[in-house]
């Protein structure tokens, strides 16, 4: 994995780095299986302050990162490689994270705000929409009778795998893999019973029965048994419908954008990042956002959304 550049750090390091982007590798398809590469991004200081490394890691079928986590990693700039190396010995399955619980599979949104802080990103930077969205839904949860041996609860997906699959003709230049979350494949999900503490769940086989435009932000309902926490039931006619989550990621682009517009003294000072980082996360989000988006007319109003509120998605996107 390439650092960015940089003076020489000096000897080899070792460092607990904070997972900062971190991509699931999906099920299915003949380059997806053990040793599968995908994106990480992380938070370190390997010998010359805290930075931004960005680059591709080694994962595997039991064994993937999310945002949020503290890992070992190590680097050696003697190597002609520069790259630094996860110490994959230390991080248990994804399983066992989610059977002990681990905070950034319980709850995602503490792990995501925490990144937040350690980016030096704002509420003005990152938005409340999301958050907001969630404790809605956990409220009116909280309102609503659950049958006998039941508790209501609202469901957010932590980490999920998906199943690879090619759209279009395999012979066909044009055809690319995509990545669905309807089919299914092993997840770990936050379940938020309202008056309890959030807890993991890890499931062998989830799919999403409606179509989600932000699998990992979506709130779930959910019946929970009483008997048995990880018996859970997604209620998923009452997801809203596809539209109304376009809607409400619309309008949550657009609070985000205002807040922007917030006079620099009305903000509590703070040490902000290098601009050009913020505006890369805030990027690369957003086209991780619209590969989900398949309808034209929908995925226009995403981009000009994305663009009016300043972010730079490419002439492809």
């Amino acid at each position: 994995m390439r650092s960015r550049r940089g003076p020489d750090p000096g000897p080899a390091a070792r460092a607990t780095a904070l997972v900062v982007e971190a991509a699931a590798p999906p099920e299915g398809g003949p380059s997806i299986g053990p040793g599968s590469n995908g994106p990480l991004r992380i938070l370190a200081d390997l010998g010359f302050g805290p930075r931004v490394y960005d680059g591709k890691v080694r994962t595997g079928e039991d064994h993937w990162l999310v945002p949020g986590m503290e890992l070992e990693v190590t680097y050696d700039p003697a190597r002609a490689s520069r790259r630094f190396e996860v110490d994959w010995k230390s991080v248990p399955s994804m399983a066992d994270r989610a059977a002990a619980n681990d905070p950034a599979l319980a709850d995602p949104i503490a792990a995501r705000r925490r990144v937040a802080h350690a980016l030096g990103l704002t509420q003005a930077d990152t938005g409340t929409a999301r958050t907001e969205r969630f404790n809605r839904a956990l409220e009116q949860s909280a309102t609503v009778t659950a049958p006998p041996g039941k508790l209501r609860a609202v469901v957010l997906i932590a980490t999920i795998r998906g199943r690879r699959r090619i759209v279009g003709d395999a012979d066909n230049v044009s055809s690319h893999d995509q990545v669905t979350y309807g089919r299914p494949s092993a997840a770990v999900l936050s379940v938020n019973i309202p008056g309890q503490a959030p807890y993991a769940v890890y499931v062998q086989r989830f799919k999403c029965e409606v179509d989600l435009l932000e699998p990992l932000w979506m709130p779930l309902p959910a019946l929970v048994s009483t008997a048995d926490p990880a018996d859970i039931v997604i209620r998923w006619d009452e997801v809203p419908a596809h539209d109304t989550q376009l809607m409400d990621r619309i309008a949550g682009s657009r609070a985000a954008q205002q807040a922007r517009t917030v006079p620099v003294d009305a903000v509590a000072a703070t040490t902000l990042p290098d601009p050009s980082q913020m505006h890369q996360l805030a990027a690369d989000s957003a086209k991780r956002a619209l590969q989900y988006v398949t309808d034209p007319a929908m995925r226009k109003l995403l981009i000009d959304q994305y663009r009016a509120a300043g972010i730079d998605i490419g002439d492809d996107a």
